[in-house]
């Protein structure tokens, strides 16, 4: 026996050196005495007088009282022989006396002290021992703790297992600490992989309340006005209590949230039912029982209010230390989230409206006018599309600047919308282009003269914009379903051409399709004649625009842009042909023709002995989805011998996500042969993120109608700096387009943008021309 019980004395002594790391040496010599006293006990082989023995050594019982982990004996059944005195205090007991003869059972919940039971149990009929293993209590108080236990079989003279010695000690801290640490890189983890803002903030809550006892969590979000607030999370509190916190407004005696969001500041209420930040809501708080409330604000990256995070309890006191620093730990995190949702939900915005007008996009017109065209169907009722093409717009924008051209753009849109008071669905097309679904009474082609005049008459009103008067005119086609279509795709398509008919009739007019436009069919025709005709005699000719390094001032690259010398009509411009070339299919042999010029001029460049760059070229939707694409680019590549590093596709963000799987494996492809790859326009499609995400990308370019208004607009500064920031992060080159002035290159320098193409850096020009800027610039050029 004495043999057993050196065993047991040298592993715990082994267990003790190997506990010296994390400073357990004192409570360990008191295990050893603990030990020696049942060294003695065993010698009288009578088990039965340990409570005895203990209670006759005093200085045991007093050195085992100072340590402040739970020291305690137990016995066969497992029950207390003796404990010291902090396992009788967390028990809610007056002496250690009182635990004797209990055992777990009765000590905890049955799910918790079976837990405890089993255990022990275990250890005694296998004499094994445990060593640092963790254990769960919930105390009498409801306040739950953790324990780093060790727990040791004694076995009696006969070597028989009678009872067990444990200590255990108190790591409830370090297991919360753990917990936050994993907690909040949960959170973080699902804020990334776009889970909802409501389950996000829920299970912030959850996170925050198991830190702490006695408190129920909340967070409070900031309406659109930032005048009210309104629950975003509390699954603990009264859900009554939730509605009735709906729509609050903000102020300074608005419990402690609303003056919280209202102060920008911390509010900690210690005494509801006596403090007069609360005087308006206290019936509301003495209904529920709610007697404090601790609110913290949350911020966006501009200082402004997004919410509160705040804790209630049911009894009256002040936040503890540690409780004001978890408070403010959620809040971060609660801005974070909060943040994030408001991002992807502009970013969402963008995708189905103009970002200018705040009309929506093209993104799901078609489907819009399927639905009316269905409706038509069923009921017999008219539909009708209308197309508004404002004219020669160019020249106001190019006498007065792009800020004046958007402003008479906002402005057309506003009174295309006051015309009908909102009745009709009004996009904007793109451009200087507007489409209206119209149905209804003014559907009928009788009414639509009426409608289209009165819309007419209203856009063209005098222009007023601080000195400047400005006249413009529109010119407006229209077709009616079903007199002048089968379905929506043909009615959109004879509304468009109708539109082409008031130009041709001499402009600021309107026209509505029937069998007086199938002349103009005949002449669409013959442009799409015309165009393929042109790329095979060589009417085309392509423009390059510069692309600048803002660091170091260089030329790295430039943008190839298609013009047409058309034998008759003079020099067109993209906007007069590319549409109908894709609608017809044309636009697969220009896109190759543009790919084998583009490249044939950038390795000739290159035979020049100029600076090697990058050319880009964009490839449209028809020539997306063209099998040949790959061949297409590959051929342009050995029939020019330009390594394919110096070849960049451009894309839109709305090509990517129509066949996301398709798109995937076709971009896979074209880095394999290895040109690099860019979106276009970022930021106006159908979801950045998603193509972000899905897609391997070299660079993206930030769409120039964020960078017109830098200047005027901190939503564009704050947009521009995000898309620069994300862009680094995941390791992309950033394009900012449409740069005209040196303030917004000033931004784009502060923000650390990479590259810009714009006007102030220098307009698409003719190859020869390129050439000599590119041969100037072997030396940085000068773009202060």
């Amino acid at each position: 026996m004495t043999s057993k019980i050196s065993c047991l004395k040298a592993d715990r002594r082994m267990t003790m050196e190997g506990n010296n790391r994390r400073g357990d040496v004192a409570d360990w010599q008191a295990i050893e005495s603990l030990a020696s006293g049942l060294e003695q006990l065993n010698a009288t082989d009578e088990f039965r007088s340990t409570a005895g023995m203990f209670g006759d050594n005093g200085w045991l019982r007093a050195l085992l009282n100072d340590v402040s982990d739970y020291v305690y004996v137990k016995d066969r059944r497992s029950r207390f022989v003796m404990a010291n005195k902090q396992v009788a205090l967390d028990m809610g007991l007056k002496d250690s006396s009182d635990l004797i003869g209990k055992s777990d059972l009765e000590l905890h919940p049955s799910h918790i002290g079976s837990v405890f039971y089993s255990d022990e149990q275990a250890i005694m009929e296998t004499g094994t021992v445990r060593v640092d293993f963790e254990e769960r209590v919930l105390l009498p108080d409801g306040t739950e703790k953790w324990f780093s236990s060790s727990k040791y079989p004694i076995p009696n003279a006969a070597g028989e297992v009678v009872g067990i010695v444990g200590i255990s000690r108190d790591i409830t801290g370090r297991q919360k600490a753990e917990q936050l640490l994993a907690g909040q890189n949960q959170i973080l983890k699902d804020i990334v992989t776009g889970v909802p803002l409501s389950d996000v903030l829920e299970t912030l809550v959850y996170l925050i309340e198991g830190q702490l006892d006695g408190v129920m969590g909340s967070v409070m979000l900031l309406d659109e006005t930032g005048e009210h607030i309104s629950p975003g999370a509390g699954p603990n509190l009264p859900e009554a209590y939730l509605d009735a916190c709906s729509g609050i407004p903000i102020g300074p005696r608005a419990g402690s949230c609303g003056t919280a969001a209202f102060r920008k500041e911390d509010v900690f209420v210690e005494d509801i039912f006596d403090n007069d930040l609360w005087a308006d809501f206290i019936e509301i708080m003495q209904e529920f029982d709610l007697r404090s409330c601790w609110s913290v604000p949350f911020f966006s990256n501009e200082g402004e209010v997004l919410g509160t995070f705040a804790f209630y309890t049911t009894n009256v006191r002040s936040p503890s230390e540690r409780e004001i620093k978890i408070a403010h730990e959620a809040a971060h995190l609660a801005s974070i989230a909060v943040g994030r949702d408001l991002a992807e939900q502009r970013i969402r915005y963008l995708a189905h409206h103009d970002p200018l007008t705040g009309l929506p996009n093209r993104q799901e017109f078609k489907a819009k006018l399927e639905e009316k065209v269905e409706t038509s169907r069923k009921t017999g009722e008219p539909v009708a599309v209308v197309f508004v093409d404002m004219d020669n717009f160019k020249f106001v924008n190019d006498s007065y600047g792009h800020t004046v051209g958007d402003e008479v753009l906002t402005l057309v849109s506003q009174r295309i919308v006051a015309s009908h008071n909102g009745t009709h669905e009004t996009i904007r097309f793109g451009g200087d282009e507007f489409v209206l679904i119209v149905d209804g009474p003014s559907a009928h082609k009788p009414e639509l003269k009426d409608f289209l005049s009165d819309l007419r008459n209203k856009i063209i009103e005098t222009i007023h914009l601080n000195a400047l008067t400005l006249h413009v005119t529109c010119s407006i086609g229209a077709a009616v379903y079903p007199f002048d279509g089968d379905d929506a795709e043909d009615l959109l398509k004879n509304a468009d051409d109708a539109m082409f008919e008031a130009k041709n009739i001499g402009r600021d007019s309107f026209f509505i399709y029937d069998s007086t436009t199938a002349p103009e069919k005949v002449n669409r025709l013959k442009l799409i004649e015309d165009l393929r005709h042109g790329i095979s005699c060589n009417e085309l000719f392509l423009e390059y625009q510069p692309q600048i390094d803002l660091m170091s001032g260089r030329i790295i690259g430039a943008e190839a842009l298609v013009r047409w010398n058309h034998p008759q009509r003079g020099r067109l411009m993209p906007g007069d042909f590319i549409e109908i070339a894709e609608e017809t299919g044309a636009i697969v042999p220009l896109g190759r023709w543009v790919l084998n010029e583009a490249c044939r001029q950038n390795k000739a460049w290159q035979k020049a002995d100029l600076p090697k760059i990058t050319i880009s070229v964009n490839v449209s939707a028809v020539q997306f989805k063209d099998t040949g694409l790959i061949s297409d680019i590959s051929g342009a590549l050995d029939s020019s011998g330009l390594d394919s590093e110096y070849l960049e596709i451009e894309f839109t963000e709305s090509l990517l996500i129509q066949n996301v799987e398709q798109a995937i494996q076709l971009m896979e492809d074209f880095r394999r042969i290895g040109i690099k790859l860019a979106i276009d326009d970022f930021g106006t499609g159908y979801s950045s993120l998603v193509a972000l995400k899905n897609f391997p990308l070299t660079r993206l370019k930030i769409d120039q109608s964020f960078i017109q208004d830098l200047e005027y607009k901190e939503s564009d500064r704050a947009i521009v700096r995000a898309i620069i920031a994300l862009g680094r992060e995941l390791g992309l080159n950033v394009v900012a387009e449409g740069v005209e002035t040196a303030k917004q290159q000033a931004f784009l320098l502060s923000c650390r943008c990479e590259t810009t193409q714009g006007y102030h850096f220098g307009r698409p020009m003719a190859a020869d021309k390129f050439a000599k800027l590119l041969g100037m610039t072997r030396t940085p050029l000068d773009v202060a």
